[in-house]
């Protein structure tokens, strides 16, 4: 039986194999040609928006294994249509979302508000983008060795067992804030949005890959530090100062410090929005993709290469940062608990 830990492992790989698979067959074909813009759209769209209801269904399965199979081969069905480019954007879109959501509830469903496995889970995704831009093209990997990775990854996720089913007792991690209410869970998606609209806006300098390292890293080592330190400063202090030079230092290599500070946040917002809808991990992923493609979606209406003034890049990260700060909330030591210790202490 392999273990949560294992398949999280598993899960984790064949997200940046669908990520890098899905790249490479956008940019070896839709994306290089005359409509470019409009097939970007319409994947994001489905990549990012379809994740909603897909995951309130994959909510409803003991065992979404093959649900990620079946986005898995969509996306082989993609990287092998690269030619005729309304299928191939079609296929990839609705693949990415469906194995998205499967894996996360495959991972997350009993640890929804687990920074650290949320980390991990979604880190590889940014390396999968950056890979499958850089390895576009004729002499980039062939659309065989795409579709045998994603069978690979097929194989493994069949063998690495169904994960938690439904109505799973759920474990707690330490330093995990309380749920959210419903106001705070709609400024907690409106932070994600704003964060998306500013880390898509940013002037970053033209390293793609050390960029999509930053990100990796930030995402990875935000999941550690909601294991041992509290969100609210967490979010404050990396959102802001993240926020701040990314807005202050557009082109300059210091950035990604910023963008590596940016993305803690990133696995705190995500389990406490899976947190927050008990029995629909699936659904709380999908959610926070659906913020991140609206903070996107003004973009499109600008032109290309828009560069957001300073002054507004600052006040929406920090705006977003302060949203972070107060939405986290703890539970208070009970009176009586607490005296018991202070006495224990004391003596």
């Amino acid at each position: 039986m392999v273990n949560s830990r294992a398949r999280l492992a598993f899960y984790a790989f064949s997200h940046f194999a669908v990520d890098l698979c899905c790249f490479i067959a956008l940019y070896s074909g839709a994306v290089g040609s005359a409509r470019a813009a409009l097939w970007v759209l319409i994947y994001n769209a489905l990549a990012f928006g379809l994740q909603t209801p897909l995951g309130a269904l994959a909510d409803g399965f003991d065992d979404v294994r093959p649900l990620a199979a079946l986005g898995l081969g969509l996306v082989a069905l993609g990287t092998l249509a690269q030619g005729r480019f309304l299928a191939c954007v079609l296929l990839l879109g609705v693949g990415n979302a469906l194995f998205h959501v499967s894996g996360a509830v495959a991972t997350l469903r009993d640890r929804p508000g687990d920074a650290l496995r949320a980390g991990v889970y979604v880190a590889p995704g940014a390396l999968g983008v950056a890979c499958g831009i850089l390895s576009a093209g004729p002499d980039g990997l062939s659309r065989a060795m795409c579709v045998l990775l994603l069978l690979v990854c097929v194989l493994t996720i069949l063998a690495v067992g169904p994960g938690a089913p439904r109505g799973v007792a759920v474990r707690e991690t330490p330093r995990e804030p309380l749920p959210l209410g419903a106001g705070a869970l709609m400024l907690c998606l409106a932070a994600v949005g704003v964060r998306s609209f500013a880390g898509f806006s940013a002037d970053l300098p033209k390293l793609l890959f050390l960029g999509a390292l930053a990100s990796f890293a930030g995402k990875l080592l935000g999941g550690m530090a909601g294991r041992k330190l509290g969100w609210n400063a967490l979010s404050l202090l990396c959102v802001g100062v993240g926020g701040l030079i990314m807005a202050f230092f557009p082109g300059a290599r210091i950035i990604y410090v910023g963008v590596l500070l940016f993305n803690f946040a990133m696995p705190l917002t995500l389990a406490a929005v899976m947190k927050s809808l008990p029995g629909h991990a699936g659904l709380g992923f999908g959610l926070t993709t659906l913020a991140l493609l609206l903070g996107w979606l003004p973009l499109v209406s600008l032109e290309t290469g828009y560069d957001a003034p300073k002054y507004l890049m600052a006040g929406l990260t920090l705006a977003a940062a302060l949203v972070l700060f107060l939405i986290f909330k703890y539970k208070k030591p009970d009176p009586v608990i607490q005296e018991e210790k202070d006495h224990d202490a004391a003596s």
